[in-house]
């Protein structure tokens, strides 16, 4: 197996790294064919790889998937459903009640963050309940929670950032755009990288959040998805307009290293720690599929069949890999997906 530094170092060897594009803000206005990418609905998924648990009816769209450790949170619209998997196989995953409107769930370390208006919920994955939170001054829809206790949010209303330190006062500052969704990623020996997109403009930028300011803004392709962390500051995101898969780093600032042709449609990444694989899923193909990203491009390693709508994946610690269906077909679970 490849060592992980191995893989960013050659990622930084081989990239075309594309600094003259990197601006604080001021990039070029999208053209009329960019942003505001959507996922195109699945055809029937009739075989899916793996074995499939069947979620309650009242929790069976799975909007978002995060993992912290071997727990699994899945959010359905009013239900945040939180345990490990075979808690959730067997029923006795614990159930948080949520406000349809809160926002994108991500998590950091044993700690899941859901922003909910003025509320960032911080849910610990080993107890899980409501009972931990930061008030905001303003209504949130993205938050980032760094490994040192920093809670970063923005909202997909404002074109600003605040940072909570403890008990200060906020430091608040405005960015390209409003944010879509929100990542803290961890960098070896340095503080996390912080990194947001804007689904309408397909802006990716990392926020200078030690500096309390907005970092490098970047174009992703011409439709941005959804994006996901990775090791030392790599950071996978879908272009889902473009259907590629586009490879970043972020550990000084925002860099594009790769971007890769994949499967039309492809909205969910996810990174696996244990195979060293970059992993997309397209919703127009109903396709899973597993890509090394050592080398100047990316090289298949596997392709499966996905259930329907398969808009969240993530990838445990054990190499098993989940993908989440949004319209009911159920949390698909694949052991050994490269065998």
């Amino acid at each position: 197996m490849k060592k992980r530094g191995l893989i960013l170092g050659s990622l930084a060897a081989t990239a075309t790294v594309f600094l003259a594009g990197c601006s604080s803000g001021n990039v070029a206005e999208p053209g009329p064919e960019m942003g505001n990418a959507v996922a195109l609905p699945s055809p029937a998924a009739p075989d899916p790889a793996g074995r499939v648990i069947e979620l309650p009816a009242e929790r069976s769209q799975i909007t978002d998937m995060e993992r912290a450790g071997d727990t699994i949170a899945l959010r359905s619209e009013s239900a945040l459903t939180v345990g490990t998997l075979d808690q959730i196989e067997s029923g006795d995953a614990e159930v948080l009640d949520v406000a349809a409107a809160c926002g994108d769930l991500t998590a950091t370390g044993d700690t899941f963050v859901l922003p909910c208006d003025t509320t960032v919920y911080l849910i610990d994955a080993a107890a899980p309940s409501l009972a931990e939170s930061v008030t905001t001054e303003e209504p949130a829809t993205a938050a980032a929670l760094t490994s040192t206790g920093e809670l970063i949010v923005g909202s997909d209303t404002a074109e600003n950032i605040s940072v909570y330190r403890g008990n200060e006062d906020p430091a608040n500052f405005d960015v390209e755009g409003a944010t879509t969704q929100m990542v803290s990623v961890p960098v070896t020996d340095q503080p996390d990288a912080v990194v947001r997109i804007w689904n309408p403009e397909t802006i990716i930028q990392d926020v200078d959040w030690t500096n309390d300011r907005q970092g490098a803004t970047l174009r992703v392709g011409i439709g941005v998805g959804q994006m996901a962390p990775g090791p030392d500051g790599l950071v996978l995101v879908s272009d889902t307009a473009g259907s590629q898969l586009a490879v970043y780093t972020a550990d000084d600032v925002i860099r594009l290293h790769q971007t890769y042709p994949v499967d039309q449609s492809p909205w969910a990444v996810a990174w696996d720690n244990a195979n060293e694989l970059a992993w997309t899923a397209s919703t127009a193909e109903n396709t899973l599929t597993g890509y090394d990203i050592s080398q100047g491009e990316p090289v298949e390693q596997a392709k499966l069949d996905s259930v329907a709508d398969a808009k969240n994946i993530l990838v445990l610690d054990d190499g098993t890999l989940l993908a989440a269906s949004e319209s009911g077909d159920g949390l698909q679970v694949i052991d050994e997906p490269l065998a």
